[in-house]
């Protein structure tokens, strides 16, 4: 009987030292941005103990994978299974918005705002709900409150100039466009939207600078970017250029630039509408 019990306490201990290893492992992955491994080892940590901790970072994991609808399940049992973190609350309200649950979602972040009024980051959410719901004035009042409570918030920025560019205001859209990429300088679609507003303002030239300088980072939005910097090549007159941009960003798959191409570029032949220059020939 002894010996059956040292057995037990060793098999208990056993399985602890690894339930811990792998939350702890699965911490550390997320932590550095590798949520497949996190996903993985809790879902290990939740197989084998099913901890509310575990249902709340694998939730997460979930969520940063873009599986939106798993991520909600689980922030429902981490939250059902004892989960205390006002983090929930935050995290599932974003994931809400995403799955455009704005009801629920508005009510997670206002528990989230209750319990953590000073935190700019309840505000910045609700703010983004408004704004998906093409509800301006209320966007522009939360977004206001993130930033009022945290100045180099460069993300609320973003958010208020988009808001600004919505309602048509173009000098308040670029002054916080502006903003943000100051903040952060690899926010480069906030340089880009700057030339978006600069091109809306018909200063066509400085527009091509900026979607220019932005050209030579490494963005995932290569060909969203050429489209826009063909109109504005275009509305300069500078045929070559923007045709230049409309077929390359249309090789990307960018369906505007596609339709431009056919429309302005080619005649009926497919034969370009324009002499292309050669500056090699003597």
């Amino acid at each position: 009987m002894k010996f059956f019990l040292s057995i037990s306490i060793v098999i208990f201990f056993g399985l602890s030292s690894f339930a811990q290893s792998a939350l702890e492992q699965a911490t550390a992955a997320y932590n550095t941005h590798d949520y497949e491994k996190a996903l993985a080892a809790s879902t290990i940590q939740i197989d084998q103990f099913g901890s509310p901790e575990a249902f709340m970072l694998r939730a997460d994991c979930y969520h940063k994978l873009g599986d939106y609808s798993s991520a909600l399940n689980d922030y429902d049992r981490s939250k059902i299974s004892g989960y205390k973190g006002d983090d929930l609350y935050l995290n599932r309200g974003i994931c809400k918005i995403s799955l455009s649950l704005f009801e629920t979602a508005r009510l997670d972040l206002a528990t989230y705002i209750e319990r953590h009024e000073e935190d700019p980051k309840g505000y910045y959410w609700l703010a983004t709900l408004e704004y998906m719901q093409m509800e301006h004035k209320a966007c522009l009042r939360y977004v206001d409150e993130a930033i009022w409570r945290d100045s180099t918030y460069a993300a609320a920025y973003y958010l208020r100039a988009a808001n600004y560019a919505e309602q048509k205001k173009l000098n308040f859209a670029l002054e916080d466009f502006q903003m943000a990429f100051s903040l952060d300088p690899k926010l480069y679609r906030a340089k880009m939207n700057m030339a978006i507003i600069l091109m809306d303002m018909g200063q066509y030239k400085n527009a091509v600078e900026l979607f220019s300088e932005v050209r030579l980072e490494n963005i995932d939005f290569i060909s969203e970017l050429l489209c826009f910097r063909g109109e504005a090549l275009y509305n300069l007159h500078d045929m070559e250029g923007a045709c230049g941009d409309w077929v390359e960003a249309a090789h990307l798959g960018d369906a505007d630039s596609e339709n431009n191409y056919k429309r302005l570029c080619v005649d009926k032949h497919d034969k370009p509408r324009f002499k292309r220059r050669n500056y090699m020939q003597f």
